[in-house]
């Protein structure tokens, strides 16, 4: 009696077993199947790499556009003339300023009038002046009647636009009303162009465009451009009209664009790398040509804007 009370207690411990091995089983293959298991033990879930990919663009993208303000000027007399300027900054120095004769094929480095420049002006076949500061930041103008071989000043600044030189007041410009205009608020001024002795132009770093028809005293918005990094102008028929250089979908470099009616129309694309070019895009529209810098390379453009050629 006790052998077969022995042998089935071991036949029902047995079938006990067995049960439990098949619940842990179930139990073990429902974990397995579970989203959040899943997740954790793909090495490569189909949607990350798509995000990785957007983040990537989009990350190059920004960096192209990044609008700050320049460090790099170009300036142009007419279609054979211009003077290109490192800019520099009142504490550490810097500026340079080069000139060009044959429509940029060759560029002569001439002294700097000063550390730091806020603004270059080339105003005929040897005259010109610029907008600077010493390391105390004193801003003045600086005239030449050699095509920047020599120079005279500083003197006091009458009647001129510039931004202030010396990199450290971004959101400050100087105009024939005011030496300390604000044209984007406590946004930064990127760049900065003259229409005549009492209109003006300035790029913010949001991307408005502003504009003041009475020497700085008050600014309006002309249009909201993203991508913009430099802005110029120039007399059309008597009328003042503004372009811009940006950066924009579907131009795989720098566009320069006409702004009009609250709005930029592409005007031309020029197809240049932008690695490294924060800050040193500028441009520059005459009568007769327009004129662009990206980095150390330069294009020339006829009076219509459309067609771009290097320089060099």
């Amino acid at each position: 009696m006790k052998q077969w009370m022995s042998d089935k207690s071991v036949g029902r411990m047995a079938l006990l077993g067995l049960l439990a091995l098949l619940v842990i089983d179930g139990l073990l293959v429902a974990l397995a199947f579970r989203p959040d298991a899943a997740e954790a033990s793909a090495t490569a879930p189909a949607p990350r790499p798509a995000a990785t990919s957007v983040a990537t663009r989009t990350t190059a993208a920004t960096k192209a556009a990044e609008a700050v303000p320049i460090t790099n000027a170009i300036a142009a007399v007419d279609g054979k003339r211009a003077w290109r300027a490192k800019l520099g900054t009142c504490r550490d120095g810097g500026s340079t300023i080069s000139v060009t004769d044959d429509g940029g094929r060759t560029w002569t480095k001439r002294e700097t009038a000063a550390p730091a420049l806020g603004r270059i002006q080339p105003v005929g076949t040897t005259r010109g002046f610029v907008i600077g500061a010493p390391k105390d930041c004193s801003a003045g103008e600086y005239a030449t009647d050699d095509d920047g071989k020599t120079w005279r000043g500083p003197r006091d600044i009458e009647g001129g636009w510039s931004r202030v030189p010396g990199g450290d007041k971004p959101t400050l410009v100087i105009t024939p009303k005011r030496p300390d205009a604000r044209p984007c608020g406590e946004t930064a001024v990127i760049d900065l162009a003259r229409v005549s002795a009492s209109r003006a132009v300035a790029a913010c770093a949001d991307g408005r465009v502003v504009r003041s028809i009475d020497g700085g005293s008050r600014w309006t918005s002309l249009a909201t451009v993203d991508g913009t990094l430099a802005v110029a102008a120039r007399e059309e028929k008597g009328t003042p009209t503004v372009y811009v250089a940006r950066t924009v979908e579907g131009c795989a470099g720098v566009e320069v664009a006409k702004v009009a009616d609250g709005k930029a129309s592409r005007v031309a694309c020029v197809t240049t790398l932008l690695d490294g070019s924060e800050g040193r895009v500028s441009l520059s529209v005459v009568d007769d040509a327009g004129w662009l810098a990206v980095a150390d390379a330069t294009w020339r453009s006829g009076s219509s804007l459309k067609s771009w050629s290097a320089t060099a």
